[in-house]
C-alpha cells in the first residue's frame, strides 16, 4: 500500500490530488489530514482500483505542510505529505540529467513530486555552454552525450504538470575552444598568452568582456525558445582570480554580481539560482538578485558543524537556502551505511532551515558534482528516504520557521542553563552525541535531535553505522510561564504523527524547567513547546 502526492508543491487555494496504490482486500478509504500535531479533519472514499486518486479541498494558506493518513478496514497504513505554498519560501530542489531520444517517459518526473521536488535543474540540457538551445531536434552536448529536445521541452512540460519550476543549467563562464579561438579577448588567462580551461575541456570566460552579454542572451534563449522557468547559474569554485586579455588581474566575484544584476534586468520574471562554490562568495552574491542562496559543499567544509556555519549566515538574505550536498557513500560504501548517512545529512540540514539538492532522475542520489554519474536507490533506501521528505514537508512551517532564531551555542553547556539533557549531547554536531539543535522565538522553543551516536566521526560525507537509539532521554528548558503545547514528533516512529508528552515543572534558582522526558530517539525527532504569552 502506497499514498503518494501527484505534485511537488500545490497552490493556495488549488485542490490537492494524491494517488492512493494498493493490491489488498479493502473496498474503503479513510483519509486523514493533520496540520503539524492537529488533525484537520477525515474522509472516507471508495477504492477506485489498484490506484485510487484523491482529492483533498485546498489549503488557503499560502505556506503549509499537510500530513496524511491512508487506512483501509483492514487496518492496513500509508503516509504522505502535501507541501502547500504561494511564492516559494522552501526551494526543494531535484535534478533530471537524461534527455536522450530514449528517455521520453515521465517516470522520473512522478518520482520527484513523490519526494517534494518544486524545482529542477535540468543538468547538462544544451548543445554547447556558449550556444544554449540547438539548432536541431537530437545533438551531442560538450561531454560527448545525446539529448533530444523535444524530450526536453516534454520533461519541462510535465514538470509544470507537477507542480514543479524547471530550471536550465548554463555554466557562467564556460564556452568551447572553437567559440574562444574566434574571441581571444574574452578569455580568461592564468599567465600572458595561457588561456584558462576546466577539466580541459571549457575555456573560461572573462565575464568583465564582451562574454557577459552573450550569456545573458543564451540565458534568454534558454527561456524563450527552450521553455525554460529560470536559469541555473553555475560556476566551478576555481579560479579566483585570473588575468584578462590585456594582462589586468580580474576578481571573479566582481563579475559574478555584474552578471546576475544584468540578468534579472533582462528576464525579469525568471527564476535564478546562482552556485556558490565551496560556500564562496555567497557571502556577496547573496545579497543579489536570486531567488535562492544555493551553496555547493565542498572540502574543507567537511563536518556537520560546518553545515551549520553555512547555513546560519545565508539565511539572512531571508531567501530560501539550498546545500548541493552530494552523499558519496552510495557510491562508496555500504548500502546500509549510506542509507545511515543520508538520513542524518537531510535531518541536520532541515533542523537548520536549509533543504539539500540531492534526489533527482527515476529514485536516484547524486554521489559527485558531474550528475550523470548518479547512483540508483533501491527500493527500501528510496521508501525509507521518502518518508523523511514527507516529514521535512509536513512539519516545515516550523522546522522553516525563520523567526525562531538559533541559539544552540549559547544557550546550553558551560553555565549557560537555558536548555540541558540528560543524554551525553553536543551543540555542534560532534560524533557519538546526540546533537541538540536549539531555536526559540518568545514564547515557542523548536528543539531538533539528530542522534549522532554510533559512530564517532563528525564528517558528513561519509557511510555512518547506524546509531544507538536512545530510550526516553530528558530535555530542560527554562520557561516562565505555563507550558500550554508540548509535543514530539520523528519519522522514525509511529509513521511521522505528533504525540503529547508531558510536561514537569521544577523550580531552580533561575527560573522554573520545563522538564520533558521524550520516548526513544532513532535518528531524529523534534520537540515543540509553547508557553503561555507574558505581556
Amino acid at each position: 500500500m502506497e499514498i503518494y502526492p501527484e505534485k511537488g508543491r500545490y497552490l493556495p487555494g488549488e485542490p490537492i490530488g494524491l494517488t492512493v496504490w494498493h493490491t489488498g482486500e479493502a473496498k474503503r478509504f479513510r483519509i486523514s489530514v493533520f496540520r503539524l500535531e492537529r488533525k484537520l479533519y477525515e474522509m472516507e472514499i471508495p477504492r477506485g482500483g489498484e490506484q485510487t486518486r484523491v482529492s483533498l479541498p485546498p489549503a488557503e494558506d499560502d505556506f503549509c505542510g499537510l500530513g496524511i493518513r491512508c487506512e483501509t478496514e483492514n487496518g492496513e497504513c500509508a503516509v504522505c505529505a502535501a507541501d502547500v505554498q504561494g511564492t516559494l519560501r522552501v526551494f526543494r530542489y531535484g535534478f533530471l540529467s537524461d534527455f536522450s531520444p530514449e528517455d521520453g517517459d515521465e517516470a522520473d518526473v512522478l518520482a520527484l513530486a513523490k519526494h517534494h521536488v518544486n524545482a529542477v535543474q535540468f543538468y547538462d540540457w544544451s548543445f554547447r555552454h556558449d550556444s544554449l538551445v540547438s539548432q536541431t531536434e537530437e545533438y551531442t552536448d560538450m561531454m560527448g552525450k545525446k539529448n533530444s529536445l523535444p524530450v526536453l521541452r516534454g520533461k519541462i512540460a510535465a514538470c509544470h504538470t507537477r507542480g514543479m519550476l524547471a530550471l536550465g543549467y548554463g555554466a557562467v563562464y564556460a564556452a568551447s575552444e572553437p567559440f574562444s579561438a574566434a574571441h581571444p579577448d574574452w578569455r580568461l588567462y592564468a599567465r600572458p598568452g595561457e588561456p584558462l580551461r576546466f577539466l580541459n575541456v571549457f575555456a573560461l570566460q572573462n565575464l568583465e568582456s564582451g562574454w557577459r552579454a552573450h550569456i545573458v542572451s543564451q540565458y534568454r534563449d534558454a527561456v524563450e525558445r527552450a521553455g525554460f522557468d529560470g536559469i541555473h547559474m553555475d560556476a566551478y569554485g576555481s579560479p579566483k582570480t585570473a588575468l584578462d586579455a590585456e594582462s589586468h588581474v580580474v576578481h571573479l566575484e566582481d563579475g559574478f554580481e555584474m552578471l546576475m544584476e544584468q540578468t534579472r534586468k533582462e528576464l525579469p520574471n525568471a527564476v535564478l539560482v546562482f552556485n556558490n562554490v565551496g560556500n564562496w562568495p555567497a557571502e556577496r552574491t547573496k545579497k543579489t538578485p536570486v531567488d535562492a542562496v544555493y551553496i555547493e559543499v565542498w572540502p574543507p567544509f567537511e563536518r556537520y558543524e560546518h553545515l551549520r556555519q553555512i547555513i546560519l549566515p545565508a539565511k539572512e538574505a531571508k531567501k530560501p537556502v539550498v546545500l548541493a550536498a552530494y552523499p558519496a557513500a552510495f557510491r562508496l560504501d555500504t548500502p546500509e551505511r549510506a542509507l545511515n548517512a543520508q538520513l542524518i545529512l537531510m535531518s541536520a540540514i532541515a533542523a537548520h532551515g536549509g533543504t539539500q539538492l540531492w534526489f533527482g532522475e527515476e529514485n536516484a542520489a547524486l554521489t559527485q558534482g558531474y550528475y550523470p554519474d548518479y547512483a540508483r536507490l533501491s527500493p527500501q533506501q528510496e521508501r525509507t528516504l521518502r518518508a523523511y521528505d514527507d516529514f521535512f514537508v509536513r512539519y516545515q512551517t516550523l522546522l522553516f520557521d525563520d523567526t525562531l532564531a538559533d541559539v544552540s551555542m549559547t544557550h546550553c553547556g558551560w553555565d549557560n542553563q537555558e536548555y540541558d539533557c540528560d543524554a551525553l549531547y553536543t551543540a555542534s554536531g560532534e560524533g557519538g552525541k546526540l546533537w541538540l539543535v536549539l531555536r526559540e522565538q518568545g514564547n515557542r522553543k523548536l528543539i531538533a535531535l539528530v542522534n549522532l551516536t554510533g559512530d564517532d566521526s563528525s564528517g558528513w560525507n561519509a557511510g555512518r553505522n547506524a546509531p544507538q537509539v536512545l530510550e526516553n532521554p530528558t530535555i530542560r528548558a527554562q520557561v516562565f510561564a505555563p507550558v500550554v503545547h508540548a509535543w514530539t514528533a520523528s519519522p522514525d516512529m509511529d509513521d511521522g504523527m505528533a504525540r503529547a508528552v508531558t510536561v514537569r515543572t521544577e523550580e531552580t534558582e533561575s527560573g522554573n524547567v520545563a522538564v520533558v522526558v521524550l520516548p526513544r530517539v532513532e535518528r531524529f525527532s523534534i520537540l515543540y513547546l509553547e508557553t503561555e504569552e507574558r505581556i
